[in-house]
């Protein structure tokens, strides 16, 4: 909605657009975009998973939320994020290292930083303190492995953003939560999400753990392929 000439307006809005609470409904949108895009060429899913917030977009795509509701609840955890207050935010770094490679360093690295997403057998997101993310960067530098920091306002999927499960889950439960008409996986394990009567607080408590669990986007496409 700018001159896309007007580089200084450009820089600003790509700016406000790392910040996390402009981030997350930004990417709702477009996820759901891509997915009516491909609906109105007669591409529709059997199964569905998102990656971390992606989740959102496929409880939306699994008819377990409207857009408006979804839209209001990632709009709900990007304030809460951006709201918390502390000295370090934390940080996150893409590694390209076999698995195996990865939780050894993590590991043995010191200071706080763990896996915080799983996504392919050799490839995984880290996340912790600044500093220990910095230090552990190093480490798969020397070894021959590239580690990149990610430009995000915190460290997702770790407990440096744990307090926000609490609020969020409250915001969830006014949500119309529904039982999925599609089968759906868990980014918390990489499994179905329930169904039934009682689906409802199940599902409401995996979003809440989400937010500080590592995605298990591994295990998940392994649930699906099976």
């Amino acid at each position: 909605f700018i001159d896309g000439d007007d580089k200084d307006a450009v820089d600003q809005l790509n700016k406000q657009l790392m910040q996390t609470e402009i981030t997350q409904p930004a990417v709702l949108a477009t996820d759901l975009s891509l997915t009516r895009l491909l609906a109105a060429y007669g591409v529709r899913p059997d199964m569905v998973m998102g990656h971390s917030l992606g989740e959102y977009a496929a409880l939306v795509a699994a008819g377990s939320l409207s857009f408006a509701s979804a839209l209001e609840a990632v709009s709900a955890r990007g304030h809460e994020m951006a709201a918390l207050t502390m000295e370090d935010n934390g940080a996150m770094a893409a590694v390209f290292a076999p698995i195996a490679e990865i939780d050894r360093v993590v590991a043995a690295a010191d200071g706080y930083v763990v896996v915080a997403n799983v996504n392919s057998f050799s490839q995984a997101v880290i996340g912790g303190t600044t500093a220990a993310v910095t230090s552990v960067i190093d480490t798969f530098t020397q070894g021959g492995f590239t580690a990149v920091r990610i430009p995000v306002s915190h460290a997702f999927h770790t407990s440096i953003v744990a307090p926000v499960s609490a609020p969020l889950m409250d915001t969830l439960s006014r949500m119309d939560l529904r039982a999925p008409e599609l089968p759906i996986v868990a980014n918390v394990d990489g499994e179905f999400y329930p169904t039934g009567a009682a689906a409802d607080a199940g599902m409401v408590d995996i979003l809440g753990r989400q937010v500080a669990s590592p995605v298990q986007f591994v295990h998940g496409l392994e649930t699906l392929y099976d």
